[in-house]
């Protein structure tokens, strides 16, 4: 009987096929990816500091014949700002100067930059023109403060001794001696001499730089290649060094 045999190892074939291939419901190895989660910390910002707005305090503009040549003309002009803050230094100051003729119409633009003008005080600037306009009138001046920063330490830069007098060789000099209170050395410290009349009115100005050290006062010297005439009176002024333009 050897068909029997052969249907029942048929049969038991697909039995164990068909037990193998319904093996589904086995474990299976498979990991969720762990949820994720964004910072949901919030991020601060400093809000830069916002000083009031420095002040033009002075300004003058002047013309007078050339001692040298009659026939040129000379000038100057000076502004003088003023620092209303009692908490903050402007740093990086830049003055536009545009002068003009009576009908407005613009004669020359000077541009200066200072390092910083401490809390409550003035500085200046202006320089002499030795380029020839004519009937000079009134100024334009524009202020750019690049940032408002509280003072690093406390202190002073004083001018005092200050003398204008010609030089034989021509022109004049304004020597000034600066005393400082500030705790370190300062470099590269903005200096300007400003020229008056009797009655007070600005005539020009000219500038330097001098490094001033804590131990001891330092000479200072501005030469101008003219005498300005009708000078009746120097107001040196002293601002910053570099280091209002870091670290404050």
């Amino acid at each position: 009987m050897p068909r029997p045999r052969r249907a029942a190892a048929v049969l038991l074939v697909l039995v164990l096929a068909a037990c193998s291939d319904g093996d589904d419901g086995a474990p299976t190895d498979t990991t969720e990816p762990a949820p994720t989660t964004a910072s949901t910390e919030p991020t601060t910002t400093t809000a830069p500091l916002e000083g009031t707005p420095l002040v033009v305090a002075e300004q003058g503009v002047s013309s007078f014949p050339d001692p040298i040549d009659p026939q040129a003309t000379l000038g100057g002009y000076g502004v003088v700002l003023h620092n209303p803050n009692d908490d903050l230094m402007a740093a990086g100051v830049r003055v536009v100067t545009r002068i003009l003729d009576p009908a407005g119409a613009e004669l020359l633009v000077d541009s200066a930059l200072l390092n910083g003008i401490l809390p409550g005080q003035r500085m200046a600037v202006g320089r002499t023109l030795i380029e020839p306009i004519q009937d000079p009138t009134h100024l334009e001046v524009k202020v750019e403060v690049t940032a408002w920063i509280p003072p690093a330490a406390e202190g002073r830069l004083i001018a005092d001794g200050i003398v204008t007098e010609p030089e034989e060789a021509g022109g004049s000099v304004t020597r000034f001696t600066v005393r400082s209170s500030w705790p370190e050395i300062e470099e590269g410290v903005d200096v300007t001499a400003v020229y008056r009349a009797e009655d007070g009115r600005i005539l020009g100005a000219e500038s330097a730089s001098l490094n001033v050290p804590i131990d001891a006062p330092v000479e200072g010297r501005i030469r101008l290649l003219s005498p300005i005439p009708d000078l009746a009176r120097t107001d040196v002024f002293v601002g910053r060094g570099f280091a209002a333009l870091t670290t404050g």
